[in-house]
């Protein structure tokens, strides 16, 4: 018994029937792009994007004022209980748990530049409601700023670190340190054992396990952590100051959702900052005061300024988009930077301090790991969010 197919079931039968349903998925497109666009819809719209303000929205004053002081309370409560946590004998932890929660920081922070700031970023300059002009111009502008942020970084890095180096050289002048002996080439010092002396100031990414490294990023003064607390708190406080902004000018039903995702955020981002602060150990109180005041305030003045805003202000318009693209680029740069040399850096050394040697090694290793990677996880999962 032959298997052959029907006479009726010809190339040129089949042919035509695929052309047909081309043709028609084709016109069932085309009549739903017009009604897209000529479905009564206000404003100017692009791929199912508004960019005009709704007029419409349900917006209740009384409730947005409420979350200026919620985020406020939050955002304080982060930031002071790594800090409290140092200071206070009541409160002070074991040494292990204080770098478990450093090492959350760490992926707290990472995080927070890839997801809460360089995606919004690329959202932003690659809106459609941006002119013509700036996307025929240049299409990675997002990735040029951070970049660009990441690249000044390092130059200030570099520049503090010349200026400790050259510092500290010349506070141990009097010990017949000088900075001749320092530079000497092929480790001659005029001083005795001086081979010895230049290897433990060697110049250069080698001898990171002394007290100090000319030279190099693994250079790790007190100084240098706090221009590194500086640096995390500048990214983060602008950052904090845009995401209220957004928040200040949405409508009732978005809030709701919103504020519970930015307390956990602000929250996660004041814990970090807060290791930061209280590893830097500034030289007062009211410094660390000020510091932690400063990011605390940040996102409640941003909502209070979009509920001063939020009846002329379009989040959706040019001005807004760009300035806000461009502030989240440079802001993830930064934190791109910093998070990166905590993990290589930081990371590492923690590890060896409280791990090698110890009953348990591999356990508390993994431990550190573990808070990296549940700190990295926590701020992507409300990334989705917010």
């Amino acid at each position: 018994m032959s298997l052959t197919p029907p006479t009726f079931l010809t190339v040129e039968l089949c042919q035509a029937a695929f052309n047909n349903l081309f043709k028609l998925y084709y016109s069932e497109s085309e009549h739903d792009h017009s009604e897209e666009e000529g479905g009564g819809h206000e404003g100017h719209v692009h791929a199912g994007v508004t960019c005009e303000e709704d007029p419409d929205k349900q917006y209740s004053k009384p409730i947005h004022i409420a979350a200026v002081f919620i985020i406020l309370g939050v955002s304080l409560l982060g930031t002071i209980i790594p800090i409290l946590a140092t200071h206070i004998k009541q409160l002070r932890i074991p040494r292990y748990a204080i770098i478990v929660g450093k090492s959350i920081g760490i992926g707290v922070v990472l995080s927070c530049a890839f997801i809460h700031m360089l995606l919004p970023a690329v959202i932003s300059l690659t809106s459609d409601c941006l002119p013509e002009s700036w996307h025929e111009g240049y299409e990675a502008y997002p990735y040029l700023f951070a970049l660009l942020a990441g690249i000044v970084m390092q130059f200030i890095d570099f520049v503090v670190l010349q200026y400790l180096t050259h510092k500290e050289a010349k506070k141990h002048s009097n010990d017949n340190i000088s900075l001749h002996d320092v530079h000497t080439p092929g480790g001659d010092a005029h001083t005795p054992g001086g081979d010895e002396h230049s290897k433990s100031h060697c110049h250069g990414p080698s001898g990171a396990h002394g007290s100090h490294v000319h030279g190099g990023l693994l250079m790790d003064p007190a100084a240098l952590k706090t221009i590194e607390a500086y640096l995390l708190e500048f990214g983060i406080t602008v950052h904090s100051v845009f995401i209220g902004l957004a928040v200040g000018v949405v409508d009732d039903s978005t809030l709701k959702a919103l504020l519970v995702a930015l307390a956990f955020h602000q929250f996660f981002e004041g814990v970090a900052l807060g290791s930061r602060i209280s590893d830097a150990k500034l030289t007062s109180h009211w410094h660390e005061a000020l510091l932690t005041s400063i990011f605390a305030v940040s996102a409640p003045i941003g909502i209070a300024i979009g509920v001063g805003v939020a009846s002329s202000l379009n989040v959706n318009g040019p001005t807004y988009l760009i300035v806000q693209g461009v502030f989240d680029s440079v802001c993830a740069g930064i934190l791109l930077y910093i998070g990166f040399s905590l993990m290589i850096k930081d990371f590492p050394e923690d590890m060896e301090e409280l791990c090698r040697g110890k009953k348990y090694e591999y356990l508390l290793r993994a431990g550190l790991f573990i808070g990296l990677w549940v700190g990295a996880a926590m701020m992507a999962f409300i990334g989705k969010y917010l």
